[in-house]
Order: structure tokens, then sequence, then C-alpha cells
């Protein structure tokens, strides 16, 4: 490298930013940073050229470049030190990217002496490419390691900021699985899916797949993270991408496939699961399941006279206030379906669940929503009761079925009542 040339490109760019940032009175303007690292970026590709085939350098040319600026500048004021020591993270960070890809093309370049085009995977050139530029625009954690010795060759930036270890915390392969993962069982399970990935790899001539991993920083926190990899000769680049938020995600989707929409509790769907469930258990333990269905009274009537905006948001009043008054965390509350909605009290008896159904009711006249068109005046409901035992000859069709034909039998009393489900 050129050091004298390139030193004068990047001295005359830190002096021509500083300047503007001196001007302007601020440092760090919120614009700053994406320009900053935007230009910086076009700088390093055109200053800096990496040879093919990359051979090993030392010292590192860029710390030997920035030594070489840093003594030059006449006057290092505290704008220019910033500069330069930011430039210095990032060039440091490209140049290691920039090198690995030299290598990646020179293995491409043998694999097509030696490998047929019929068998050479046809995106894997893009894919290692892709990758190490990935690496440049985003700041995902990069590690580098000898698959031979095991020893860790390289760390960018993020991979510190994100975990806290430096490469004297991990040396080696054998260091971070124990600093990483110090629960023993966790660590074997990692270490096994992280060696069947390598495995896959290597057999397909892929990169390495990706799975999630619970790593524990150096202060002790946890994170979940994204790891995948690619191979590079007797070496893998690891590849750590931030999970929580697809993880969260994925949570909130699955919330929302079981989730009523207008009423905001489970829906059916969820229901069905967990009847199954707790249907289960019964069989296994020696228990009681009752469940509760609830009706709103003359709920068409209402939606005549008052409309559906009026229905709709009494259906979300309803629901929510059946959440509220079923509060232990085993009890489940869902919409069934139009106006009806289905509890599920899991180690309750015919009497806790009568007595639910009692709090239920009076919880709804709490509400007093007019309801012209009531017996009352005020909105009611009808309510099914229905408990079955460990060891009693059902299933969970019957059991529904059951305690719906105690709901009808309210309904059929006149409503704004309960009933309870006949034993046979």
């Amino acid at each position: 490298m050129n050091y004298a040339s390139q030193a004068q490109k990047v001295k005359s760019y830190i002096v021509e930013l500083s300047t503007k940032v001196q001007r302007d009175d601020c440092l760090v303007a919120e614009q700053l940073p994406h320009n900053f690292k935007e230009s910086a970026y076009k700088l390093f590709y055109q200053t800096i050229r990496v040879p093919r085939p990359y051979r090993f350098e030392e010292p590192n040319p860029i710390l030997a470049l920035f030594r070489l600026i840093e003594h030059s500048l006449d006057f290092i004021n505290p704008f220019q030190q910033v500069i330069l020591k930011q430039l210095e993270k990032w060039w440091l960070e490209w140049h290691f990217v920039a090198t690995m890809n030299a290598s990646l093309e020179m293995k491409h370049v043998e694999q097509q002496r030696f490998v047929s085009s019929a068998t050479e995977h046809p995106m894997r050139k893009h894919e290692l490419s892709h990758y190490a530029k990935l690496f440049t625009i985003l700041p995902l954690p990069v590690c580098n390691v000898c698959m031979v010795t095991g020893d860790i060759l390289k760390l960018n930036q993020r991979f510190v900021d994100v975990f806290g270890y430096t490469i004297d915390d991990i040396p080696n392969l054998k260091q971070w699985w124990k600093v990483a993962y110090p629960e023993p069982s966790y660590r074997e399970s990692a270490q096994t899916m992280w060696g069947e990935s390598l495995a896959q790899a290597n057999k397909n001539n892929d990169d390495i797949p990706a799975n999630d991993y619970q790593i524990v920083c150096k202060d002790g926190s946890k994170v979940i993270m994204q790891v995948s990899g690619i191979s590079v000769e007797s070496e893998f680049i690891a590849v750590f991408n931030d999970a929580t938020e697809r993880l969260k995600t994925q949570e909130i989707l699955s919330d929302m496939a079981f989730l009523d929409s207008l009423t905001k509790i489970a829906n059916r769907r969820r229901f069905d699961e967990k009847l199954h469930a707790e249907f289960k258990k019964l069989i296994k333990v020696n228990t009681q399941l009752s469940m509760i269905i609830i009706d709103i009274d003359n709920f068409k009537k209402f939606n005549d006279r008052y409309g559906h905006i009026a229905g709709d948001k009494c259906l979300h009043s309803v629901a929510q206030k059946l959440a509220e008054t079923v509060s232990r965390p085993e009890d489940f509350v869902a919409r069934y379906g139009g106006e009806e909605f289905v509890v599920l009290l899991p180690q309750t008896d015919n009497q806790g669940a009568l007595f639910i159904a009692e709090q239920i009711q009076k919880s709804i006249e709490d509400l007093a929503i007019a309801h012209e068109d009531s017996f009352t005046g005020f909105l009611s409901v009808s309510m099914g009761v229905h408990t079955v035992k460990h060891g009693e000859k059902t299933n969970h069709v019957d059991f529904f079925k059951a305690t719906d034909s105690a709901l009808y039998y309210a309904k059929r009393q006149g409503r704004n009542c309960i009933a309870l489900g006949r034993h046979e």
C-alpha cells in the first residue's frame, strides 16, 4: 500500500469534514452519522485496493495507515480525533471483509478448475459475496474461526459491542463455548446443533444453516441470536443476527392467529385447542374440569335497535368484563362465536363453577348497558354450567354438548339465569 498517497487522501477528508462540523458547531448532528459513514465507505473503496490473492500482512495495513495519518496531522483537534478514531474502526472492519472477499474469489476460481458446473452449487459464489458485503452494511457481529485448531482469528467491533467479549476473553472455541453457554446441558445441545450445521454445510458445499442460540454475554445478560455462517477453506465465518425482534414478531403473529379481532380475547380456534389440552390432563390427573357457556340475551334485537357499531362495542365490553372477572391464571375465556362466550375452569367442581357464573352475572349487570328489549331494561346473559370428573366415560365433544344443553335450558326458563348441566 502506498501509505503516503493514501494518507493524504484521508487527511484531506478529515480536515474537510472537521471544518464543516466546527462550522455547524456540532459534532454529532442527527444527519451526520449517516452521511459520514456513507462518504467514509465510498472513500475506503476509492482508496484501498486488496490484492488477489490476499496475503496476511503484519502490521495490519489499516493500522499502519492511521498511525501515519495521526502523526502527520499538524494539529489534531477534538473534532478530528473523533473522526479519525471512527474511521479507523470502520476501515478495519471493511478491510477484513475485503480480504475475505479476495479469499472467496480465489476459492471460486480454484473450484472452477476441479468442479464441474453441474456439481457446483449454482448460488454459492453469489451467496458468499453477498454475506461478505452484508457485514459492511449491517452492524452484525462477525467472527472468523480456524476449523483445524479452533482458534478465533478475528472479531469485528460489533461482536465486542454486542457480547462484550474481546479476542483475549475468547481466544478459541473451547473458551467461547464455556463462557457463552455456561449451563452444561444447554451447551451440549448448542454444540450438537452447531456441529450438525457444519456437517450439513460441508456435505452440500453450502452455507452454514441458521439456528437460534441463547448466548450469555460478558455482563451476564442473555441474548437470542440466529447464528449462520460460511466456510472458507479451513476457516469459517460465523454471523450473529439478533433474533429478538423476529421471535417477538412470530409470537405476535401466533397470538393474532388465536385472538378474536373484535373482542381481543381468545377465539374459537384457541378454545378448541385449550379444550383438547385440558381433557388430556383430566385423563391423567385426578381432578375436575368445569365449563360455562354464556349467551347475551336478545342480542339480535340489541343490534336491530342500536346498530351494529353499538353491538360491536357491546361485545367488546362483555368480553373484557369476562376476562376481568375470571382472573385465575389457569382459567380460560374465549369468544365462541357471535354473541356466545365460553369459560374453562380447570380444577373446579360444580359449586365452584356456579359461584364463578354468579360473579359473571353480577359483573355484566354492573356494566349497566341499556337494552330496551330486555325484561330488565339492561343487557343480561344466560349461562349453562357443567362439570366433568376424572374417570368419567365421556369426551370433550359430549362435555361441550352437555354444557350447551344447560345453556338452552336457561334460555327456555326466560333468560337472565344460570342452569347446571345434568350428569347421565
